[in-house]
């Protein structure tokens, strides 16, 4: 099987909720002028995540709160000018986000910083909220899950969370310092807080091979899932590969998704730094066609039939 038929291939027909492709400011390397990179890639994309990273993330922490308040109303004016689906990917590099510290100050700083980030993202006319859980710092599941659990009940008694789903990011395989939780122990986060879980794509298949393991775990996980992270990746080594350079069965794994329930954005998010950031959208940009070809082709043989 070629590269692109291991791409577009799907066992069964593609759903109709097949997962609208997005576009990440990370990939961009998060850049300062916040606004102007939403802004930027909206050219291509119907769908854009901001993540507050690198440059992106001084400027938003530099800010005070009422000039956050202003971005947040100037992005929301635009996104919704434009018709532009917004979700928010909040900071996680560092201490000061570790969810599931057992130090109740450090864990209190990422309980500030995560609220801030939903309070801005909700502002900003945000669908989804995305967060890493922090750093497993050798302790077992069941505690960092307690942490976690805990850290998330204070944010949302703190802010207001109607109408933006705020949602737990899956850890990968090969990356030792990161907690990585079972399905049940998303399930089991989803019951005790009742926010979701974003799906980072490459996690769960650098953990699990593409075959009945991987699909049982979608069938489970897709129904509290707001949100969806995709890159390519060979076999389950852990990579962020642009769309096409890798051999997993992306359109499959997505329909997957959307069959069992999934309604959201697939956002083309992270990169390795041997590929260029214009090569990353070049081959997101080939991929969104790809599947707009593919939708277009079942709504002709539903209309023909």
């Amino acid at each position: 099987m070629s590269t692109q038929e291991t791409l577009f291939h799907i066992d069964g027909p593609i759903s109709p909720n097949f997962p609208l492709i997005s576009f990440s400011t990370n990939v961009y390397d998060n850049p300062a002028d916040i606004l102007g990179s939403i802004t930027d890639l909206s050219r291509h994309f119907k769908a854009v995540e901001f993540e507050i990273g690198e440059d992106a993330e001084t400027v938003f922490w530099s800010l005070g709160v009422e000039e956050r308040s202003e971005l947040a109303r100037q992005v929301r004016a635009f996104t919704e000018q434009n018709g532009i689906t917004l979700t928010v990917h909040a900071g996680w590099w560092g201490r000061q986000y570790n969810l599931c510290s057992p130090d109740p100050v450090e864990r209190g700083q990422a309980v500030d910083c995560l609220s801030a980030a939903v309070d801005f993202s909700r502002q900003a006319g945000a669908t989804s909220v995305t967060f890493h859980p922090g750093y497993k710092d050798q302790l077992e599941n069941t505690e960092l899950l307690d942490n976690l659990i805990v850290a998330i009940n204070e944010v949302k008694q703190r802010v207001d969370t109607r109408g933006i789903d705020l949602c737990l990011e899956n850890m990968g395989g090969q990356r030792p310092k990161f907690p990585v939780f079972s399905v049940g122990e998303h399930l089991r986060f989803h019951r005790e807080t009742g926010c979701f879980v974003t799906i980072d794509v490459t996690h769960l298949c650098s953990l699990m091979p593409y075959g009945e393991s991987l699909f049982q775990a979608i069938a489970e996980l897709a129904p509290v899932t707001r949100h969806l992270h995709i890159a390519d990746l060979n076999d389950t080594h852990h990579q962020h590969l642009p769309i096409g350079e890798g051999n997993l069965r992306l359109s499959d794994v997505l329909n997957r998704f959307a069959v069992n329930g999934y309604r959201g954005v697939a956002v083309v998010e992270e990169f390795i730094p041997r590929f260029s950031t214009e090569y990353y959208l070049e081959k997101a940009l080939a991929y969104k066609d790809g599947v707009e070809d593919l939708l277009a082709g079942a709504r002709q043989s539903a209309h023909a039939g």
